[in-house]
């Protein structure tokens, strides 16, 4: 299978995860009370936007690798009759099954601890300001860096992880099962993210909904 366009498909990335980080400020500020101008965090929407930029061409060549190797249509066998000029395509339910199956353990897997270590590393570099020292003290920056990514994979992954599995699975089953090509099923999967993105925007910023368990 051919990869679809990586910058258009990135692009569509980076607007959707803006409207959602938008949306979860909106629904933090509406939750606390407080003025919309207060609550407006910029950096936020930064942050999210270098991580959709980021993470996009990679999960794009990983859904083309998925469909590549378990493809999920198979062609039925040739009719018999000559007007068919076309070859009618079934479900390959055993190929969506394990697709599934993989993106939910080893994809999901990858994509929250890649998640995690970027928000801490952020964190630090930029929110905390020793983004400077990277320069001045490489070795004194990336302790930081590294000491604050095990603590958030240690907080949050197990937590982020059975929140997704409520939800991505099902977006992921009918992206294989119903969606033919992998470009169609990146905007699928952004529409569904702006939902999953407001979760992440406040689980980052230390309020999520119920999702989160004690």
């Amino acid at each position: 299978m051919a990869t679809p366009p990586l910058l258009p498909i990135t692009i569509q990335a980076v607007v959707m995860s803006v409207v959602s980080s938008l949306i979860a400020q909106l629904l933090a500020a509406y939750q606390n009370k407080t003025p919309l101008a207060s609550a407006f965090d910029v950096e936020a929407i930064i942050k999210f936007v270098v991580f959709a930029f980021v993470m996009t061409p990679p999960n794009v060549l990983w859904q083309t690798f998925l469909e590549s190797s378990l493809p999920g249509s198979r062609k039925a066998p040739a009719s018999k009759d000559k007007s068919d000029k076309q070859p009618k395509e079934s479900l390959n339910i055993k190929n969506t099954i394990a697709k599934t199956l993989l993106d939910q353990s080893l994809g999901s897997s990858v994509n929250t601890f890649l998640f995690c270590s970027f928000m801490a590393a952020w964190d630090v570099l930029v929110t905390q300001g020793q983004f400077s020292a990277t320069a001045t003290a490489p070795a004194t920056a990336a302790s930081l860096v590294g000491t604050a990514v095990v603590n958030r994979v240690r907080t949050d992954f197990v937590p982020f992880m059975k929140a997704g599995w409520r939800f991505w699975p099902w977006v992921s089953l009918g992206n294989f099962a119903l969606v033919p090509d992998v470009a169609t099923r990146n905007l699928v999967g952004g529409l569904a993210g702006i939902v999953w993105g407001v979760y992440v925007n406040l689980f980052a910023a230390g309020s999520p909904p119920a999702l989160k368990e004690e």
